[in-house]
């Protein structure tokens, strides 16, 4: 019996040594195949699919408002002008990483307006003047990310110096059940009926998995 006491402490080291030795439970491949499958499923380039915005908005001028920023933004579709709007990137930690990297980009079409000495910033108080010219040009900037624990949120972080009016970070990156993105967003609008900010929901769809 004394034999059998003294043997049980070191038949359960050795079980223990085996399982932390076990490459099935090494942390190294568990974080590798998490990254992959994190890659395969979200690793890619997304076009915008609809754009909502919470208030109808005059943006192209032309005496109608609309919610359906598709009617008011000509070069917003995706398929009008075949160019991908969101950016996600996911990369495993490498030499010169010591974790993954999680990097999300969305590039919207800014509105630029030059005033008589200065060129609008994009924020409020700019009255609708019939004379003034405005011209889109789409412009973004990357940000890092994480997922939320069920992988149904982006977590997005601000870059470290965020500007108010232009390249707006996200008010929320969700994934609806066909594995789109949904976007919300907050933004200056200059319209007929001078700037307005809205609540913008987008949709984006991944149609490329190259970056």
């Amino acid at each position: 019996m004394k034999t059998l006491l003294l043997l049980c402490p070191i038949f359960l080291a050795v079980m223990l040594g085996c399982k932390k030795d076990d490459p099935l439970v090494d942390p190294e491949i568990i974080e590798t195949q998490k990254v992959a499958a994190l890659q395969e499923q979200f690793h890619g380039k997304y076009g915008i699919v609809s754009s909502v915005s919470s208030e109808a908005v005059d943006v192209n001028m032309d005496g109608v408002s609309s919610t359906d920023l598709f009617q008011e933004i000509d070069i917003l579709p995706s398929e009008k002008n075949f160019h991908f709007d969101v950016e996600v990137r996911i990369y495993p930690k490498n030499p010169l990483s010591a974790k993954p990297a999680y990097l999300f980009s969305q590039s919207w079409p800014e509105q630029y307006i030059r005033l008589e000495n200065e060129e609008w910033t994009g924020g409020p108080g700019l009255n609708y003047d019939p004379s003034l010219r405005m011209d889109f040009l789409r412009q973004g900037t990357a940000r890092q990310f994480h997922f939320s624990d069920d992988l149904k949120l982006l977590n997005v972080l601000p870059s470290e110096q965020e500007n108010p009016y232009r390249w707006v970070k996200p008010e929320s990156v969700t994934v609806d059940p066909a594995g789109r993105l949904v976007i919300v967003n907050k933004r200056y609008l200059y319209t007929k009926n001078g700037v307005k900010q809205v609540s913008i929901t987008s949709v984006y769809q991944r149609f490329t998995k190259e970056t």
